[in-house]
């Protein structure tokens, strides 16, 4: 080698390079970002994209960029592997939403910013909470490019005011007769408050006859709240079929209750127990009967509704335990005697419809920290006890707080082991099920598959529920929600016990939609039979892969033997003399290769495969050293 110096022709490598300044959806996805407006990422996933400045900086001041910018969306369609990769963020429900998914995290930013790691445990809960992101995420693995949008299937039986006019505000005694009134609040205490009981059904009867005696001559009556929603309810489980577009009575049933609550809520300083009531009513009326992210908001409102009336505060048996001073204006304002358990259940029926209409959207759920009231005490033969006695399971599930899969396995395990009759409350155990189950999955919990027996056999018993609000035409929200959900679990699953319950599961999920034949029902039943024959195809094709790989291995057919005839002249080919048969595997039969390996019947395949599924990615290279 000569003493000349060696110069490379190449060009020295390139450093990575930065954009000085990342708009706001990089930052928080950690996402490389080329500064422009829009960039690149914000415009191939469609975010909103937007960079902060302060007042002092530079571009701010010299107006090269607003400190606020929202751009004309570019609308472009995103291929589901594309959006699997974005599914850390929180889970939005429509396409309408988005905007005001934005809103929320352009506000959570100006806080301070979660670690890494917990802003991941984060958004992994609040995914695994929400049935809709579960789906989506089922049906990506199934199959990328026909997996369903994201989006809440079964949330209901459908929009029952969708055809009608909007309603208009008038006193309830201008509205219908007092007879079709006793009619429908017989309706509502027989369906209803058996499950959400917390109106004292004897005060409401007499209450009712003053508020007829009186008539119409004293116009519209605080009263009236409460008594539209427990109408409406009664008309939402009558047999009779919904309104149609000519109808005015369950509209401004409605609109009446609406009214008076937003009045109520605005005017009184301290709501009274009626506006509770009735704004709870309004809540459960839509949970059954509007869209996801009405009944959120006015779940919302009905928070601190109940905040603003102190209902969350349980009286202290010392006036030195209060804290602080407005603890005193609560206990006092008022001239309202709230017994403990009137409060506890109005508490726990506003938690119960908050928490569960903010996980299944991914959205915020209203927390009062300085709640003192306690959870209502289960009491045998009070189906509503049963219900809101599950509460202190499901706050636990609030993302916000860190949940350990063993805390997990031992409040599923708590939950499996108790047994209910009433249908609606078999359906509210098993939709806390799932949501247990979605959230183990979702840290890859071995513990899982030791559950599994119980939670499928919980789903049979759903399913059994479901078949009897069919048949009692109870229209309960878990009616269609829960059926649509076991077909997901089914196909999760994926065992041999899940997919024979697949057939039982889309009957189900069949007459539901028959029943209540709603566009949101023929769309939910779509969708479970869309999943399960994506499930199957993959099946066939995995199928079909095994079967050429066998056939591959085949053994190769023998030459044929020479004949001979009766002299011994040879007619063709080569005399060949039979010898041993050597043993070859692929010849033989499922039965005969059970006979000649031994210890393979005493090999549990399926439980193989739990354990198989439920292993995290880093502990696969080490798993085939230990079988």
């Amino acid at each position: 080698m000569t003493g000349e110096q060696h110069v490379s022709t190449q060009p020295p490598p390139r450093k990575r390079r930065r954009a000085k300044v990342a708009c706001g959806p990089c930052r928080d996805r950690k996402r490389k970002c080329d500064g422009r407006h829009p960039c690149g990422t914000c415009t191939q996933f469609e975010y909103e994209c937007h960079y902060h400045y302060a007042a002092s900086s530079p571009r701010a001041r010299n107006g090269l960029l607003p400190v606020t910018v929202f751009p004309q969306r570019q609308r472009r369609r995103v291929t589901p592997e594309e959006e699997s990769s974005s599914l850390d963020e929180p889970v939005g429900v429509a396409e309408d939403d988005h905007h005001a998914a934005s809103a929320s995290a352009s506000a959570s930013r100006r806080g301070r910013r979660a670690p890494p790691d917990t802003t991941q445990s984060h958004l992994q809960s609040v995914e695994a909470n929400s049935g809709a992101a579960f789906v989506r995420r089922l049906g990506l693995k199934i199959d990328p490019s026909n997996a369903p949008r994201l989006r809440l299937f079964g949330w209901n039986t459908g929009e029952r005011l969708a055809g009608c006019p909007p309603g208009t505000a008038r006193p309830i005694t201008s509205i219908l007769s007092y007879a079709t009134m006793m009619r429908l609040a017989r309706m509502y205490f027989d369906t209803v408050a058996i499950v959400y009981g917390f109106i004292d059904q004897a005060a409401f009867y007499e209450r009712l006859g003053d508020r007829w005696d009186r008539g119409p001559a004293v116009g519209v009556d605080d009263y009236d709240q409460v008594i539209c929603g427990v109408a409406a309810l009664g008309l939402h489980f009558s047999p009779a079929p919904p309104p149609s577009s000519s109808s005015t009575m369950e509209p401004d049933l409605v609109e009446s209750a609406k009214v008076i609550l937003e009045r109520n809520t605005v005017l009184q300083q301290q709501p009274t127990i009626d506006t509770v009531a009735g704004w709870i009513l309004r809540v459960a009326y839509l949970r059954m009967t509007s869209t996801p992210h009405v009944t959120w908001l006015a779940s919302c409102s009905l928070m601190h509704v109940v905040e603003a009336a102190g209902i969350h505060r349980e009286e202290e048996t010392s006036p030195s335990s209060r804290r602080s001073i407005f603890d005193e204006r609560e206990l006092t304002t008022s001239g309202e005697v709230i017994d403990v358990d009137t409060r506890r259940r109005l508490w726990a029926m506003a938690q119960h419809l908050n928490i569960w209409a903010s996980f299944d959207l991914g959205r915020t759920k209203i927390t009062l920290p300085n709640a003192t009231t306690q959870p209502l005490a289960t009491m045998a033969g009070d189906p509503t006890t049963e219900l809101l006695g599950l509460m202190p399971l499901t706050e636990v599930l609030d993302p916000n707080q860190t949940r350990s899969a063993e805390d997990l396995e031992s409040d599923l395990s708590q939950l499996l082991d108790r047994t209910f009759y009433e249908p609606p409350v078999v359906m509210g155990q098993i939709n806390l099920v799932l949501c247990i189950y979605r959230r183990l999955r979702s840290q890859r919990s071995s513990m899982l598959s030791r559950h599994v027996g119980k939670i499928l056999s919980l789903a049979r018993r759903a399913m059994d529920a479901a078949r009897t609000m069919v048949d009692r035409h109870w229209p309960w929200h878990h009616a269609a929600n829960i059926p649509f959900q076991v077909v997901c679990l089914l196909l999760a699953v994926d065992s041999p016990a899940s997919l024979a319950m697949m057939g039982e599961a889309l009957a189900v999920l069949r007459r539901v939609r028959d029943t209540w034949s709603s566009p949101a029902m023929h769309e939910a039943y779509d969708t479970a039979y869309l999943l399960v024959r994506l499930h199957q195809r993959r099946k066939d094709e995995d199928a079909r892969v095994l079967r050429a790989a066998l056939d591959f291995q085949a053994p190769a057919a023998p030459p044929p033997l020479s004949a001979r005839d009766e002299d011994g002249v040879d007619l063709g080919g080569l005399q060949q003399t039979p010898g041993p048969t050597m043993f070859s595997v692929e010849s033989l039969g499922l039965d005969d290769l059970f006979t000649s390996v031994p210890g393979l019947r005493e090999f549990d395949l399926d439980q193989f495969l739990v354990e198989y599924n439920t292993l995290n990615p880093q502990d696969l290279g080490n798993f085939g050293t230990q079988l």
